[in-house]
């Protein structure tokens, strides 16, 4: 549904841009304060520590715990940081053939904070290194044997 949002928003912000440069960009602005705002709000929560789980797993709990706790809600909002990444390249190719040349730090710096948020909402898009599949993997193994515990009993 965020992702829904999110490209009606972008959308609005693409066609606001050929008529006003600002109010392009504060149509844009909308959904990334509203992911900045989600994020901070989810990265409040401190997961307990799960004994049965690695350090390495731990840790990727404690930095990633609201994916695993929603991970469609994760994976969307992951997606909806990724549109207003490119949209916002959109608006600025737009504001500089306008003649806004700030556009382009403006993109510079909405590129790497929703690349940034994209990772920290789906970190099962982006994992880099073998430790991080193997903490991921265990995690996952860990809920799916909690669960099925659960349907047991």
């Amino acid at each position: 549904m965020i992702q829904l949002l999110t490209i009606l928003f972008c959308l609005a912000a693409l066609v606001v841009e050929f008529f006003s440069v600002f109010w392009g960009w504060v149509i844009l602005a909308l959904p990334a304060v509203f992911l900045l705002i989600t994020f901070f709000g989810v990265r409040g929560k401190k997961w307990e520590y799960i004994p049965e789980l690695s350090d390495d797993a731990n840790r990727m709990l404690q930095k990633f715990g609201h994916y695993y706790a929603m991970p469609f809600a994760g994976k969307d909002f992951s997606a909806s940081a990724s549109t207003v990444q490119f949209a916002a390249v959109a608006i600025g190719l737009i504001g500089v053939f306008k003649g806004f040349w700030w556009g382009i730090a403006i993109v510079a710096i909405n590129w790497f904070l929703m690349a940034f948020l994209s990772r920290a909402f789906n970190p099962s898009n982006f994992l880099v290194d073998q430790n991080e599949y193997f903490a991921h993997d265990e995690i996952i193994s860990y809920m799916v044997e909690r669960q099925k515990s659960r349907q047991n009993d």
